[in-house]
């Protein structure tokens, strides 16, 4: 099955998440790919192995949206860490060191251990600074909504949207307490369409349970611009409002196994190879719809719409 990005009708989206927001100028605006990347800690290094598929298949990516490892890894890429590095550092990870997590004090070497990654490693340290434009998502715990930066400390909006309840610290902000993504938001499909006007392929690694090697058991692609192809099993997490969804076969992953940041990485690039020529024929198809339909995108309080 296959569709045409074409923004779904205002009917179908789902209520505004609170963005912090970077206005996205007109030249950068619905340029290539949006990317969702979701949660799933360990399992999370199948996102490294997509973002490896597309930039060898030189497939722009215009933004990405990151909830939990996904906001880690997402932002990472877009600070320009090679996907190497970001490999070898996974397989150098002790979760024990993740589960030591604590407010930065004024003593630097109190930092836990995602403060001392971004620390260390990301060149810029304000979201908005980032080469690709980044949305990371956390959880406001008053509310139970997402609560998304897109601009604003870099290191504690990575923090808190990695700060899974009764294993790492909610973060303080604002007055906020917030926490994991994945709460509010376990694939950021939804944040992603009003994001940026490209096309949206969201990346699930949390809880798949698919079976067998077919192509169906790794990639979804949904007709007419958001609405499931025949399921609503995805409605929950707003999956459905991907083009694409992505689901790298790593259900035999524990949540904790860092050991196995190799076959994770595998599974991410053999689901995005699958992916390709649907991921193509998408890009095509947008192309000749908008310039059929004179299609534009603005901007309404931060939301791409």
């Amino acid at each position: 099955m296959t569709a045409f990005c074409d923004p779904a009708p205002q009917s179908n989206r789902q209520p505004a998440a609170d963005l912090r927001t970077r206005r996205i100028s007109g030249a950068e605006r619905g340029t290539g790919l949006t990317l969702a990347l979701g949660g799933g800690f360990s399992k999370g290094f199948a996102h490294l192995g997509v973002l490896e598929v597309l930039k060898q298949a030189q497939v722009s990516v215009g933004a990405i949206v990151g909830t939990s490892i996904g906001a880690l890894l997402g932002a990472a890429y877009a600070d320009g860490i090679p996907v190497q590095d970001l490999c070898d550092l996974g397989r150098r990870v002790n979760v024990r060191d993740f589960l030591r997590f604590h407010q930065t004090g004024k003593d630097d070497r109190r930092r836990d251990r995602i403060g001392q990654f971004v620390h260390e490693w990301f060149r810029n340290t304000e979201v908005e600074d980032l080469p690709i434009p980044t949305a990371i998502v956390t959880t406001d715990l008053a509310t139970g909504a997402p609560y998304v930066f897109t601009r604003g400390p870099l290191e504690l909006a990575i923090r808190a949207s990695c700060a899974f309840p009764g294993l790492m610290k909610p973060v303080e902000y604002e007055g906020r307490l917030l926490a994991d993504g994945c709460i509010a938001s376990p694939v950021p499909t939804a944040i992603a369409a009003r994001f940026n006007g490209g096309c949206v392929l969201g990346v699930s690694v949390g809880s798949n349970v698919a079976s067998g090697s077919s192509s169906e058991s790794v990639v979804r692609i949904f007709e007419n611009g958001f609405s499931a192809s025949g399921t609503d099993e995805l409605e929950p997490s707003g999956s459905n409002l991907a083009d694409i969804l992505l689901e790298p076969q790593v259900h035999h992953i524990d949540w904790n196994d860092f050991s196995r940041v190799d076959e994770a990485f595998a599974a991410g690039a053999q689901a995005m190879r699958r992916a390709l020529p649907s991921l193509q024929e998408l890009f095509a198809r947008r192309s000749d719809f908008a310039t059929a339909q004179g299609m534009t995108f603005r901007l309404e309080n931060g939301l791409a719409i």
